[in-house]
């Protein structure tokens, strides 16, 4: 069945962009042979990661995500079944953007900006709207 699983965690002090690259290409590489598809955001300080694709698969993949040395703190906000992919087409997008001072010119108003806000504190659980936002810095 069709899932998505939605998460945020604080990225390790030591994590370099050469740790990020190597992520986001093992990830293109073994989420094809699963058909899982997904993005990431990523700053200094924080991971925000959306992944779809079967439940038991994508199950598997967290667990082994919440073992990575490379973040910490990881917050599932959230897994569910899902009609459609948002993000269809990749295997795994990477995109770096300050989430700490995010300048929202992506097409967010006020209270999205709010939304994200909590997001990134593991505040927030409604994972269609975060999955949602998190769509807007790849539109």
């Amino acid at each position: 069945m069709l899932s998505q699983l939605i998460y945020v965690s604080s990225r390790s002090n030591f994590c370099t962009a050469k740790d990020i690259e190597q992520i986001l290409e093992s990830s293109v590489r073994n989420n094809q042979k699963k058909n899982i598809t997904g993005v990431l955001l990523y700053s200094d300080k924080k991971f925000l990661q959306c992944i779809e694709g079967n439940y038991e698969d994508l199950k598997n993949l967290y667990d082994k995500i919440k073992q990575d040395k490379r973040h910490y703190n990881p917050i599932m906000i959230g897994f569910t079944i899902v009609k459609e992919r948002l993000f269809p087409a990749w295997q795994m997008a990477g995109k770096s953007v300050n989430l700490e001072q995010v300048s929202f010119e992506n097409r967010m108003d006020s209270s999205e900006e709010k939304e994200f806000k909590k997001i990134l504190e593991g505040e927030s659980s409604n994972s269609e709207r975060v999955s949602t936002l998190i769509k807007k810095f790849f539109d």
